[in-house]
This record gives structure tokens, C-alpha cells and sequence, in this order.
């Protein structure tokens, strides 16, 4: 049942008449600012007379759970903690570090508390985390959107195309892009009396401790370029809007350059919120036309993906591609492949193509990849792998073993953009029939090539 445009109460389950607390269960808004799901908890607390208390557990097995995605997560544990504390909210971060340690602890928190508030993810694990959640709980299950500017619920339907979803965003844009108030609660819940026994304390002097003693993927090692939290994110949007915004409508092409925001990874796991880059963009003194441009990717593009999770249940497949790409795929599966390369070396960057060994050097090593040579790097497996659905699954497994900002809407759709979705046929040619076609030759001559590869080769 939807309770308003960003909330919507997951189970029939009545609140909790003897409870001692609300609970925030945050999973992916893991910020203490422009976070509607804190701000709605915070609500429910003051009107119910309680405090309020959160908890962000981070578990072992997650798909692709590794040393790099945990390092980044908690990197952001410390300064939130602090930041709970100043707010008077009691938080509890909890680690689970192996098949022996303690479970169920949100249903343990969820005795005590009058209803759940927890954040509404249209993809990855999180909505069936919170179909859980909502089917066990006896108490009422509120999921809350803080995903990006305009709420999930005012488009009724999956949108073809950034044409048809960005003529509905510019007519309700000036109504949500606007400074988000923050909310205090009435009640402190600082030092109350709760079972906290399996809390993780995390400093970063803990941190590669606690990550080595974790069963999970050790051998995707931390990114040693981005850095998780709030604070390094915010560092790095300064950065981006004092420096590299003003060229951002020539520059975001040239991987070569420091010529790109670099924030999807404070997006994914909600370090950062939509709203407030995008504002620090809008009031900035950039040139108008870099800063339309980068709006158009963050709100109309990132956007995009968000409605496509939401309402295509067939996302993380090929199932999700229009009818035009199903028909050509049928009619060039059969198409030789000039270059055929087993997973293993593509994951090492084992291929003729020294621009496509690069870009996935750079993923490897640093966890993210340049968006252009991204698009190229998609594209060249579908050219080297013995059918779509091997290339598809090739590239969400490279994609979200490495990349900090994989198990993303956007992750997905840019991984079907590869192969058509929300973009229109091409120049029929072998293998890729009418899906647009790239080549490194043609996308090398954008940039600076030659120095691209070269700094790849010094990570």
C-alpha cells in the first residue's frame, strides 16, 4: 500500500503499541543527509513519542561479496557513527563475518521496535531483502525511495527511451530539485538499553583486520584510488565542480583526462544523494551547457535505469531488450565470431585489442572504468563470446566482481544499452546484426589512446 509518493508500507502488520523504539534498517541510502528514509523514521519516531535507533549490518554472501566492495562499505562506518551520534540517534553497524555468526538481527532489533523503516532499491538483493522482511515481521514494514531527484512513483510504467522519460522529468523538475530540510529527533536514543551484542566497532585502523577475517572473495583487492563515505565522496564533488565541471561537455569523452565526475561509486551505496550533487552542479559557475549536460546523465540517464529495475522484472537478463533486438539476435546467432576468448582471459585482459585490455585494467585495478571506453569495452564481448547470453553474463560478472558501482541500475542498463536497450537500430553488419557497432580503432582516434593505455600499465 503506497502511503505517499516515496513511501510504501510493505505488509498489513500494525505498529508495535508497547515498543521501546523505531527502527531504521539502512541498507543502501548509508548517509545521515538528503536521506528520505531516515527523514520519514525520524517522523515516525517523533509522532509516535520514541526514539529512534538505526542499523546497517553488512553480511558475508552477497553475490561478488569481496575485500574491495567491503573495505569501501566500511570506510564509511566510522564518520557515520559520529554523525549519528551529534543527531542524538543511537547507530549500530554489525559485520557477519562467516557461516558462525550471529543471524537474524534485524528480526532481534525488530522485538522491541514499533515498525521497520528500511530503503526501497529496485534491484540487486534489496527487494528481496525487504519481501523478507515484510513477510516475517509482525509489526508494519515501511520502505522508503531515496533513490534520485524525481520519486520512482510518478512514472506509471517502464519508459522506452531517455526521449520519452525526459520530457516528464523537465516538467516536474523544478518542484523536487530543491534543498532537502533536515529533521531532528524529539527523543534521544543515545546509550538506551538494547541487545547491541553483536555490534561491529569499525575505525579505519580495524578495517583490514576485519575485512581479512571475513569469508569472501579476498582476491579482488580495495581500490587504492577511491576511498568509501560521505566525506571522500563530497571531496571528490568539490573537486569535480571546481575543476573539472566547467570543460565537463568536452572533456567526459577523454579518458585520457581527469575529465569525469567519478561519483557513481558514492551514488551506489548512497554516500552521496542525487539531489545533492545535482544542486552543487546547478549553482555552480560552470558554463550552462557542461553543467546540462552532466544533469542530463545524473537525473534523465541515472533515472532511466531506475525505472527500468522498478518495472522490468526481466532487468539483470536479455529478456529485458525490445522486440527490434530479439529479432536481429535471432537472425545473426549464427554469425562466425572473428575472435572467440574464454572468460579467464578476458578477466585478464588477455586479447588482441590493447585500448579493450586498458579499460579493463583500469576496472581490475582500480574499480571503476571510464563510461566511454565502458560503452567500447561492452560491446567488443559481445564481438568475442559464441552468443549474446554468453556475452551478456560475461559482462555482469566482470562488471560486478571489479566495478564499485556494479549491482546498480545503472550497471545493468548500461550493460543492455550493449546491446540495444533504449537505443535504435543501426547499420545491419555480422554479429551485432542492427545493434550500433563500435570499434577501438573509431573510439581511439576520440582520445588520446596511446596515454590512456600508457597509465593503465602504471596502476
Amino acid at each position: 500500500m503506497r502511503i505517499n509518493e516515496r513511501v510504501v508500507a510493505l505488509n498489513e502488520q500494525p505498529v508495535n503499541p508497547k515498543a521501546r523504539y523505531v527502527l531504521y534498517w539502512m541498507q543502501m541510502f548509508k548517509r545521515v543527509e538528503h536521506n528520505h528514509s531516515l527523514i520519514w523514521a525520524i517522523r515516525r519516531a517523533n509522532e509516535l513519542r520514541l526514539p529512534l535507533v538505526v542499523y546497517e549490518g553488512l553480511k558475508y554472501y552477497y553475490p561478488w561479496a569481496s575485500d574491495r566492495i567491503h573495505t569501501f562499505i566500511l570506510e564509511g562506518v566510522e564518520e557515520k557513527r559520529k554523525a549519528f551520534e551529534e543527531l542524538g540517534i543511537r547507530y549500530i553497524f554489525y559485520l557477519q563475518k562467516d557461516s558462525d555468526s550471529p543471524k537474524q538481527t534485524v528480526a532481534k532489533l525488530a522485538k522491541d521496535a514499533a515498525l521497520i523503516v528500511t530503503d526501497d532499491f529496485p534491484c540487486f538483493i534489496i527487494p528481496e531483502h525487504n519481501r523478507r522482511i515484510a513477510e516475517r515481521a509482525s509489526i508494519a514494514v515501511h520502505a522508503v525511495d531515496s533513490n534520485g531527484i524525481i520519486p520512482m512513483s510518478k512514472f506509471e510504467k517502464e519508459e522506452y527511451a531517455a526521449y520519452t522519460i525526459r520530457p516528464k522529468i523537465k516538467k516536474m523538475l523544478d518542484r523536487y530539485l530543491v534543498p532537502l530540510a533536515s529533521e531532528a529527533v524529539d527523543i534521544p536514543s543515545i546509550g538506551i538499553d538494547i541487545d547491541d551484542s553483536f555490534e561491529t566497532i569499525v575505525t579505519s585502523e580495524t578495517i583490514p583486520e576485519l575485512v581479512a577475517a571475513c569469508d569472501i572473495d579476498h582476491s579482488v583487492t580495495p581500490s587504492e584510488v577511491y576511498k568509501g563515505g560521505t566525506g571522500n565522496g563530497r571531496k571528490r564533488l568539490e573537486h569535480f565542480v571546481s575543476d573539472i565541471l566547467c570543460n565537463y561537455d568536452a572533456a567526459r569523452s577523454k579518458p585520457d583526462r581527469d575529465g569525469s565526475s567519478r561519483l557513481s561509486a558514492y551514488l551506489h551505496f548512497g554516500f552521496l544523494s542525487p539531489l545533492e550533487i545535482a544542486l552543487a552542479v546547478r549553482d555552480s559557475d560552470a558554463p550552462q551547457e557542461s553543467k546540462d549536460a552532466y544533469l542530463e546523465e545524473l537525473i534523465v540517464r541515472r533515472e532511466l535505469s531506475y525505472n527500468m529495475t522498478r518495472f522490468n522484472a526481466k532487468y539483470d537478463s536479455l529478456e529485458a531488450l525490445p522486440t527490434w533486438v530479439h529479432k536481429t539476435m535471432r537472425e545473426h546467432a549464427d554469425d562466425t565470431r572473428q575472435f572467440l576468448y574464454s572468460l579467464e582471459e578476458l578477466e585478464r585482459g588477455e586479447t588482441h585489442d590493447e585500448l579493450w585490455n586498458a579499460a579493463q585494467r583500469e576496472m581490475v585495478v582500480t574499480g571503476e572504468m571510464h563510461n566511454y571506453v565502458r560503452m567500447l569495452w561492452g560491446k567488443n564481448v559481445i564481438a568475442w563470446t559464441p552468443s549474446y547470453e554468453v556475452a551478456f553474463e560475461t559482462l555482469v560478472h566482470l562488471n560486478n566482481k571489479y566495478c564499485l558501482d556494479g549491482r546498480n541500475p545503472n550497471s545493468y542498463a548500461g550493460i543492455l544499452w550493449c546491446f540495444g536497450k533504449h537505443d535504435r537500430p543501426w547499420m545491419e553488419r555480422e554479429v551485432f546484426g542492427t545493434i550500433r557497432y563500435m570499434t577501438s580503432g573509431s573510439t581511439g582516434k576520440k582520445f588520446d589512446s596511446k596515454k590512456y593505455i600508457a597509465w593503465t600499465k602504471r596502476l
